[in-house]
């Protein structure tokens, strides 16, 4: 077998996610062609997704024999990182950062040893780079919104958000944060506006009712008790958490009418809203995650 045929073998194998046999290609290859730098890639590559152990020394050798390769370094730095050693991870990525300041994977990733560093405003500012440099839900875009919120910079977290939903206006994700952030700001237009659109698009059987009780918890912030009355039937049948039923008799106590039970406080009926939606969030969050995982290449 040629060293071409080895090549294309093992970016064949790896780009149909058949790892361990990219792995073998690239290997048996570089036992007759060591300095390779395709195969040393390939395997370091290929390696890491199978948690070899001899991924980090096969792109090691990439970075001394192409000591001015960025993607190099940076896949260097991705194989540290995912044994834990976070620290070689980050002076790796600044490495590729340092020979393509506008490599947008590089930049995601020195962001995130940057954060897991403690270092706050760095990571913001690798991601807020890395976001800049690409169209799209990138990973650093995407980041950004979590980190902001994490800081309690909501109205940071909503600018991005809303940038993630111009680029990419079907993303179910983006649409969420767009309306929970919206709440946290008191923008309750621009919540209503985005549930409305998060009914329109998920079409995932069992997701309908949530929407809509973000837009029950719209109505409740505005006082509109008839619209937040009206959302809560129309949830009713489709509800799988019986926060409708909650709801309602909140609503039958605010417009006086006698109950068997007490209802509901309005702190109660705001915090199981607002676990409702994070959960929507999180099954989508999870979602987004596999489907990235699915896309390696």
């Amino acid at each position: 077998m040629t060293v071409d045929e080895a090549r294309e073998r093992a970016r064949a194998h790896f780009q149909a996610g058949r790892f361990s046999e990219s792995l073998l290609e690239a290997s048996t290859g570089l036992s007759a062609v060591p300095e390779d730098l395709e195969l040393l890639l390939l395997a370091g590559r290929a390696g890491m997704e199978v948690d070899a152990p001899d991924a980090v020394d096969y792109l090691r050798r990439a970075t001394e024999m192409a000591p001015d390769d960025a993607r190099a370094w940076d896949h260097l730095g991705e194989a540290l990182a995912a044994e834990g050693r976070t620290e070689e991870a980050d002076e790796v990525f600044r490495r590729a950062v340092a020979l393509d300041p506008d490599d947008r994977v590089a930049l995601t990733h020195l962001g995130h040893t940057s954060l897991a560093a403690g270092r706050d405003d760095e990571g913001v500012g690798y991601l807020a780079r890395a976001a800049d440099s690409i169209d799209g839900a990138s990973t650093a875009a995407i980041s950004l919104v979590d980190m902001y919120r994490s800081f309690g910079q909501n109205e940071e977290a909503l600018a991005q958000a809303r940038r993630l939903v111009e680029a990419t206006p079907e993303d179910v994700p983006a649409w969420i944060d767009v309306a929970q952030l919206s709440l946290t700001v008191g923008k309750l237009k621009e919540a209503r506006a985005a549930f409305e659109r998060l009914r329109e698009l998920d079409e995932i059987p069992g997701h309908e009712a949530y929407p809509l009780h973000g837009m029950m918890q719209v109505e409740l912030r505005r006082e509109q008790w008839e619209a937040a009355r009206t959302l809560a039937i129309q949830a009713a049948a489709i509800d799988p958490h019986g926060l409708s039923a909650d709801v309602a008799a909140f609503l039958r106590e605010q417009s006086g009418e006698a109950a068997d039970e007490p209802a509901p406080t309005a702190a109660q009926v705001e915090a199981s809203l607002e676990a409702s939606l994070t959960e929507f969030r999180r099954m989508h969050a999870d979602d987004r995650r596999l489907d990235a995982s699915e896309h390696v290449g």
